[in-house]
Formats: structure tokens, C-alpha cells, sequence
């Protein structure tokens, strides 16, 4: 996204707190991102989805550690790598991570 006009971005916020589990953050992101009806709502098939954006997008995610469900936490530290390791090979994909 290196010369994209803001305008011109689609921006998905993630917000950490709702994670309430795999199955809504997954739904979420192929609402948002447009994914495939065969999204196989897992990581692998996440970066695939991922590798694939072709119009310029920013991924936020919105996080407080705090916040997540227990039971969610080591999943969401998978979803952010997953999500910034992605970032760095496609260049129609940024993410920004926000502490709160």
C-alpha cells in the first residue's frame, strides 16, 4: 500500500475484546473481507485469504490483553502474527495494532 490514497483503502477494525471465540472472529473477517463461501474459518485459511487481497485494505486490531477471554488469548497472539506475517509479503495489506 505504498502509494494508496486513503480514500482509496478498505479498513477493518478488529477489536479484541470481541473475540469471543474463533468461530465470530472468523465470520467477522470473511463478512468483512469479502472471503470465499469456502473460507475454511481457520489461520491456514486466513493467510491464504490474506495472500490473496488485491485492493488496497488495513487491518486494525484494537487490543487489551486485559480484555480478551482467557481461553482466547493464545489464539488471538496467533490471529495478530498471522495477520502481520502476511503483511509483510503482500503490499496491498497493512496492519496496525492499537493498545488500549
Amino acid at each position: 500500500m505504498k502509494h494508496a490514497n486513503l480514500d482509496d483503502v478498505r479498513n477493518v477494525r478488529v477489536v479484541g475484546a470481541r473475540c469471543a471465540n474463533q468461530e465470530t472472529l472468523h465470520a467477522y473477517l470473511a463478512r468483512k473481507l469479502d472471503f470465499p463461501e469456502h473460507y475454511g474459518a481457520n489461520l491456514a485459511a486466513l493467510a491464504d485469504c490474506l495472500s490473496e487481497i488485491c485492493v488496497p485494505t488495513r487491518i486494525t486490531i484494537a487490543i487489551n490483553e486485559h480484555d480478551i477471554d482467557p481461553g482466547m488469548q493464545a489464539y488471538v497472539i496467533r490471529f495478530v502474527q498471522t495477520c502481520a506475517r502476511e503483511a509483510l509479503v503482500n503490499e496491498n495489506l497493512s496492519l496496525v495494532i492499537e493498545h488500549y
